[in-house]
């Protein structure tokens, strides 16, 4: 199941590209397989260009690197090499599941570590500043994404955070209607284009409330052009796909990295919620 997409992505956001990047993207996907034996210097030659344009390449395609580039770009091959019958990259019976399983092992660990090396400090720290003053919180996300809705909201809860979250599109839209300026909305939604999420993100933004989207970067996302701040997670899984895995598990490292900055920002108030948190459940523990 080697996945990722990446020159679907590149082609995807060729017209936007400053033409130093567009020059080498062009290199890329008239000859992908090339690029594997290259180094930056050399693909920077070859494009006629610089080496600063293919990191800063990488950088506007939210890659945090050139050899995590090639590595998406190998798994592109791969794909296109070894096509599934069933129209599902990981429906491929011919394929052994050891190979399925370190495959999906590896584009987990890109997807985690993609997207985790995109978390920009800055944005956390406006993030903080607006949590800390908000009194209420709103996390919504559907179908899969309503998994990762909900560990966030577990995770800010546990921290004193004043935070409600419902798996009710009813529900989170009336939450939004007494929502105010001063207050935070989080909508997670990988494709970015979910019809309940675009209608929530649209009302809270006429609130003018504070909102913030966990979203995979693509070129034109309604979600992340609507959102204050924007996490984009990086997902190395086909479309169509059985299910959401590599976008879940990097979403909910962003939940993780979330917590980790707010925990350590005010050590003592985390301090006091962790252990009140954890003596509220202490009695239902044999």
């Amino acid at each position: 199941m080697p996945i990722s997409g990446v020159l679907e992505r590149i082609e995807a956001n060729l017209d936007e590209l400053a033409e130093s990047e567009a020059k080498v993207a062009r290199w890329i996907l008239a000859q992908p397989e090339n690029v594997l034996t290259l180094t930056i210097r050399d693909l920077a030659k070859e494009a006629k260009t610089s080496q600063a344009a293919v990191v800063r390449l990488c950088r506007t395609l939210k890659i945090d690197s050139y050899n995590t580039l090639k590595v998406l770009l190998t798994a592109d091959l791969v794909r296109h090499e070894h096509e599934s019958p069933f129209g599902y990259e990981e429906l491929n019976p011919a394929t052994s599941f050891s190979a399925q399983l370190q495959s999906f092992s590896r584009a987990a660990e890109d997807s985690v570590r993609s997207t985790l090396g995109n978390l920009n400090e800055e944005d956390l720290s406006r993030l903080g500043n607006r949590l800390s003053s908000a009194s209420r919180i709103l996390i919504y996300g559907a179908a899969a994404s309503q998994v990762v809705a909900l560990d966030l909201a577990q995770k800010l809860t546990r921290l004193g955070f004043p935070v409600v979250s419902w798996a009710d599109v009813h529900m989170a839209a009336m939450g939004t209607a007494i929502l105010q300026p001063h207050d935070v909305a989080f909508l997670v939604s990988f494709s970015g284009s979910t019809r309940e999420v675009l209608e929530l993100a649209s009302q809270i933004k006429q609130h003018q409330t504070f909102l913030v989207a966990m979203t995979q970067f693509r070129p034109k996302n309604p979600l992340a052009s609507q959102a204050d701040i924007v996490f984009y997670v990086t997902a190395m899984e086909p479309t169509p796909r059985i299910g959401a895995t590599t976008s879940v598990l990097a979403s909910l490292a962003v939940s993780d990295a979330l917590m980790l900055w707010l925990a350590n920002r005010d050590p003592d108030r985390t301090l006091r919620h962790l252990k009140a948190t954890e003596e509220a459940v202490r009695p239902h523990r044999q």
